[in-house]
């Protein structure tokens, strides 16, 4: 694991302090809720449109949060035909907690 530096740990920090940001990671944690995607949520993501509908948020102010976690890193984005899918980056989520961690040794 590559350590963060802390340009880029503050990005994934502002990105994080977000509540409709958070619900869509919260969601994207339990892939087995949406079992009528066309693909495996847990290998590939879900897609946007039953993201937005779980949160209730417009499509496309799902997709502005959802291209923010991305360009933060946090999230792998998929495109199958015309379908966006979307699942959490596990390992770069895992070196967003080293560094914080190591804030407090």
């Amino acid at each position: 694991m590559t350590p963060m530096t802390n340009v880029d740990l503050a990005r994934a920090l502002k990105v994080l302090g977000h509540p409709a940001r958070l619900q869509l990671l919260q969601l994207l944690a339990e892939p087995d809720r949406f079992p009528q995607n066309m693909v495996d949520p847990k290998q590939v993501g879900v897609c946007v449109n039953d993201l937005a509908k779980a949160t209730g948020l417009p499509q496309s102010t799902a997709s502005h949060h959802l291209s923010l976690l991305h360009e933060a890193g946090l999230i792998v984005i998929t495109e199958h035909g015309s379908w966006r899918y979307i699942r959490s980056d596990r390992v770069q989520f895992g070196t967003v907690a080293a560094a914080v961690s190591a804030l407090a040794p």
